[in-house]
């Protein structure tokens, strides 16, 4: 399921909205990313985006990705690994979110049977090609080159690597 603790972020105050997000890398080292509903009244709309959600009241970070991958996926994580926290006020409303991203490996096989209950669509890309949409979560993309080039930016950190072929 989850492996160690989340990674601490404290702050000054309390987050409006605390987020799981999960960077799922597939055995070829693509990443599965959502294309977020075109609804106005949703945040985000039309773009690309890492499946998670919010954490419910006095969920830890690694049980809310879990559930948010089985929620949105169908997909039962054998291990979600903190990658990295983000805090980020937003302006010109001051709304304080502390997103917490996870690295999740998935197979052929667990690819093959996921079905998807939210969003308009999901898709397979590498970090150059999820990098070079036009529309994609700017803190979800951070995430996503964080995993693909953490090794030469830090390279005493181990990170997850793609799942083995299934």
């Amino acid at each position: 399921m989850a492996s160690s603790a989340p990674l601490a972020l404290p702050l000054a105050r309390t987050p409006d909205r605390e987020v799981a997000a999960a960077v799922l890398v597939g055995p070829d080292g693509r990443y599965l990313l959502q294309l977020r509903d075109d609804k106005p009244t949703i945040h985000m709309p039309g773009h690309w985006a890492l499946f998670g959600g919010s954490l419910d009241p006095g969920e830890a970070p690694a049980a809310a990705m879990v559930r948010e991958l089985e929620e949105e996926l169908g997909f039962r994580a054998p291990l979600v690994t903190p990658l990295a926290g983000l805090a980020l006020n937003t302006r010109p409303v001051d709304r304080l979110w502390r997103m917490h991203f996870f690295a999740v490996a998935f197979t052929a096989a667990d690819l093959a049977a996921m079905v998807q209950t939210e969003g308009a669509g999901k898709g397979l890309f590498t970090a150059a090609e999820a990098q070079a949409l036009p529309k994609i979560a700017p803190w979800d993309l951070m995430a996503v080159m964080l995993h693909a080039h953490g090794a030469a930016l830090f390279p005493n950190l181990a990170t997850i690597q793609a799942a083995p072929s299934a």
